[in-house]
């Protein structure tokens, strides 16, 4: 087990979200892709340039098919297909959640089989009602979890025998045994975020089987070990990390998104809403593709 070596975290992109979140690194496409939840965009980073597209409604995640040029997008109840022709965005609701009235789509990943896995949220942060789904290629959907508030990061381990998923205001991430024909999960605690590192929200596994997690108010990502213990704090110069995933041709960058925050005298923190880029000494994993 090597140490882990990273650079230290720098803006890649101005991108100036409200609220940035879900990125994506599209290993065939050598994109990056990215939301603004609340700003309704969507960000496309490829060879340095940056191409954003307004989605005109709230977009929590932004996802890859099969089917070059389609997406997979979540609004706040619906389940979108997206097709970009030249410079437009052409949506179809796919399927609509039923779910509270306060409660919304929030982060989603697709696991090896090209299934769409999905947590909600109670927009109120006031009542458990967030859940974890399962969406199959026929459209059927499963609830898998429950009994949380705000559901977010998704992600498996390099061997697929394991799905994590983040309970925000639990401040815990979950480790589900995964049994990928089935999709029955038995669950544990995986780790729980230290005091004064705020709350976890998205993560990612790299190839080692470590898991990342950006934590929100608590400025860092942290990095735990297969066994949930924490192997090293990242420090960056933001308060509200959101999410993370690895990218680049060599699978070693960790991009960050960020969401921005502003102190009681409404003063703008700096950098916050941008995407930082960290370079490391490990890779992370591909992602996977919606069938």
């Amino acid at each position: 087990m090597k140490k882990l070596i990273h650079s230290i975290p720098k803006v890649l992109i101005k991108s100036n979200a409200i609220l940035g979140e879900g990125p994506i690194w599209n290993h065939i496409r050598n994109e990056l892709t990215f939301v603004d939840i609340l700003g309704k965009k969507v960000f496309f980073y490829k060879n340095q340039k940056t191409t954003i597209f307004k989605f005109g409604r709230i977009l929590s995640s932004f996802l890859p098919s099969r089917k070059d040029g389609e997406w997979i997008a979540l609004s706040k109840h619906n389940i979108l297909k997206v097709k970009i022709v030249k410079k437009n965005m052409i949506k179809k609701k796919i399927l609509k959640i039923n779910q509270n009235k306060d409660n919304r789509l929030n982060d989603a990943a697709i696991d090896m089989n090209g299934k769409l896995w999905l947590s909600t949220m109670n927009e109120k942060e006031r009542v458990n009602s967030g859940k974890l789904f399962c969406l199959s290629q026929d459209f059927a959907i499963k609830k898998k979890f429950e009994n949380f508030i705000i559901g977010n990061g998704i992600d498996w381990s390099p061997n697929k025998k394991n799905l994590y998923f983040v309970a925000s205001d639990k401040k815990r991430i979950f480790k589900f045994n995964y049994q990928k024909k089935s999709c029955k999960l038995k669950k544990k605690i995986f780790a729980q975020i230290p005091n004064k590192r705020g709350k976890p929200d998205g993560l990612c596994v790299d190839i080692g089987g470590f898991v990342w997690v950006a934590c929100w108010d608590g400025g860092c990502v942290i990095r735990f070990s297969p066994s949930g213990k924490i192997d090293s704090i990242i420090e960056l110069p933001i308060s509200r990390p959101t999410s993370v995933c690895f990218g680049g041709k060599k699978m070693n960058k960790l991009f960050v998104t960020s969401a921005k925050k502003f102190d009681k005298f409404k003063n703008l923190e700096k950098n916050s809403g941008n995407v930082f880029i960290i370079n490391t000494n490990t890779k992370g994993t591909y992602t996977n593709f919606f069938n």
